[in-house]
């Protein structure tokens, strides 16, 4: 009878304990309670599947799970209070966009999930809450969101100091005064052969070139692809370091063009372009770069070289607002190192030009403007939307079960 006894005490122990660890270890109970909806551990486990699935990647994928969970709880419900659900034909429409956007179809996104062993169902939870919560953003603050004027001008401003490339230029100027324009193409072409096979540039500057820059080894200055004419940013943007452009004709000879070094900023945008500028010719005058550096002095607005353009040679005048492809090249090239209001000399031989940068406009595409303005809304929606996914926590009753 004792030996009856203490089996059987035995026995209720064992189930006693046993309990507990059997309800802890069922999959459909409560893991969380959410205000009035609940979170089971099928659920977590569901949710870690479909992350694994998605490839997310972190150091606690279980926990990154619970508060997705519990923040989808608080969606679902917002949404509720203002009338608002998912249907079917709304969460079709919404899978193909995700779908669409990962260039696969919605059967493939499914699919993905399915050979995690995700259920449909948790498949389904996961975007529903997704489309319905953009839904409900996008219904109360889309009007506070949208970019006002100022912000998009701000947003075009930092985007079109925005460039890809920052290349450093030295030139070799070769006037047609000096040998007739033939032989001075002909002899260009084969000095910028001679250079890519390794001649000496800063030999050839010394010896050969007649620009103002050949005292400083013919170096232009770190220059924005962007700032220069087509057709010139077309020769020197696919030069590689130390390489040689091939002849550049300018209204008074041949220019060579070498990229010293390069530097990369950021993403480039496409942007047009367009200049303002004045030029004083002095060319053919008697101590012509003299006069030229007395009137640079003096230079202020570019309204006085308008005054002043009928002394001067033909070349000269205020030109623009006009692209910067119709720009000439020796002219485009002075320019794209300058900024506004400030002046140059340039020389190529007999040839003596007074510049002036009056003004520099970068405009964006109607195409580029349109997604600056979609990423501010996008941005701007973003901080309303997680002030208040913390304001629907902060008055939440979250519970661990």
């Amino acid at each position: 009878m004792g030996k009856f006894l203490n089996w059987a005490l035995t026995l209720t122990l064992v189930i006693f304990a046993w309990t507990p660890v059997a309800h802890a270890q069922n999959p459909y109970s409560a893991a969380y309670a959410v205000n009035d909806s609940i979170i089971t551990y099928f659920d977590i486990s569901e949710r870690v599947k479909l992350l694994r699935a998605l490839g997310v990647q972190s150091r606690n994928l279980q926990q990154d799970a619970i508060d997705q969970l519990i923040d989808d709880r608080l969606k679902i419900r917002a949404a509720r209070t203002f009338g608002m659900a998912i249907s079917d034909a709304s969460l079709a429409r919404g899978l193909a966009g995700v779908a669409a956007s990962q260039n696969i179809t919605t059967d493939a996104l499914w699919a993905k999930a399915r050979a995690r062993g995700v259920s449909r169902q948790a498949f389904d939870d996961y975007y529903s809450a997704q489309l319905i919560w953009r839904e409900l953003v996008q219904r109360r603050f889309r009007q506070a969101a949208d970019p006002t004027s100022v912000d998009l001008d701000n947003a075009i401003n930092v985007a079109a100091a925005v460039t890809q490339r920052s290349i450093l230029l030295a030139e070799i100027a070769l006037p047609f005064a000096e040998r007739g324009e033939a032989a001075t193409i002909a002899f260009a072409e084969r000095l910028a052969r001679d250079l890519n096979s390794g001649a000496n540039f800063e030999a050839a500057v010394k010896n050969f070139s007649r620009s103002h820059t050949a005292a400083n080894g013919g170096q232009i200055g770190w220059l924005s692809p962007e700032r220069l004419p087509a057709a010139i940013a077309a020769k020197v943007s696919g030069l590689s370091t130390g390489q040689v452009s091939s002849p550049l004709r300018i209204s008074t000879g041949i220019i060579l063009l070498k990229v010293i070094a390069s530097r990369t900023v950021s993403s480039a945008l496409q942007k047009t372009v367009s200049l303002e500028y004045a030029v004083l010719d002095f060319s053919g005058q008697s101590d012509a770069i003299s006069r030229a550096t007395r009137m640079q002095r003096g230079l202020d607005e570019c309204s006085a070289a308008k005054s002043s353009a009928a002394d001067f040679g033909p070349l000269s005048g205020l030109f623009g607002p006009t692209l910067l492809d119709n720009v000439p090249t020796d002219i485009a090239v002075s320019l794209a190192r300058l900024m506004q209001g400030k002046s140059e000399i340039i020389t190529n031989g007999d040839s003596v030009l007074l510049i002036q940068l009056c003004k520099r406009t970068t405009d964006l595409s109607v195409q580029i403007k349109a997604q600056l303005n979609n990423n501010l809304l996008g941005q701007k929606l973003g901080k309303l939307a997680e002030g208040y996914l913390l304001e629907l926590r902060r008055t939440a009753i979250i519970e661990k079960r």
